[in-house]
């Protein structure tokens, strides 16, 4: 949820519960919903829809439309206590292809299962664990439109060492083998 309204939703499939670790399997063919800017920028892979849908948030102004997940089955790690996800993922041929970081709001239950709010930037680390940030643009543009607040900003900072750190630790899912798709 972001400003009271759903941005996604996405039915998964929840592998393990541990409390303040979750994890949830989303594959291809799942129908779900996202902001009709992200769904153009996904289909046309149109980078300008991108930055309107920054601008739609920050205006509460986006629509939803429906969606329906390709290509990649992604595993999300999720935590009640830390700033971002962890999601293996696989391709279309199920072999492993690395790990996408997702920084987000740490995770809360709803009735309706869990809430949390991305925050516009991520890190993906390749299988051999070297990696690369993405959408630092997008995330400059969000912080410059206010949509994250000074306190998330240092909460994000510390989230991308404790992320970074986990990485060259091997530590949580850097650790795991993934060489299969956990059923």
């Amino acid at each position: 949820m972001i400003y009271g309204r759903a941005f996604t939703e996405w039915p998964q499939r929840v592998v393990a519960d541990h409390g303040d670790e979750l994890r949830v399997l989303l594959t291809p063919g799942t129908a779900g919903s996202g902001p009709a800017l992200w769904i153009r920028s996904m289909r046309d892979n149109d980078p300008t829809a991108r930055g309107q849908l920054l601008e739609a948030y920050a205006h509460r102004t986006w629509e939803m439309g429906a969606w329906v997940w390709q290509r990649t089955t992604r595993l999300a790690v999720m935590y009640a206590d830390r700033w971002f996800s962890i999601a293996p993922i696989w391709d279309e041929r199920r072999e492993f292809r690395g790990w996408y970081v997702n920084f987000q709001l740490p995770f809360t239950r709803t009735v309706d299962g869990i809430d949390t709010s991305d925050l516009h930037i991520d890190l993906v680390v390749e299988p051999d664990l070297t990696y690369r940030w993405k959408d630092e643009d997008e995330y400059a543009l969000a912080i410059r439109l206010g949509l994250v607040p000074d306190d998330w900003q240092q909460a994000i900072e510390s989230a991308r060492e404790q992320a970074l750190e986990m990485v060259e630790r091997r530590d949580g899912p850097f650790g795991e083998d993934w060489r299969s798709i956990p059923v």
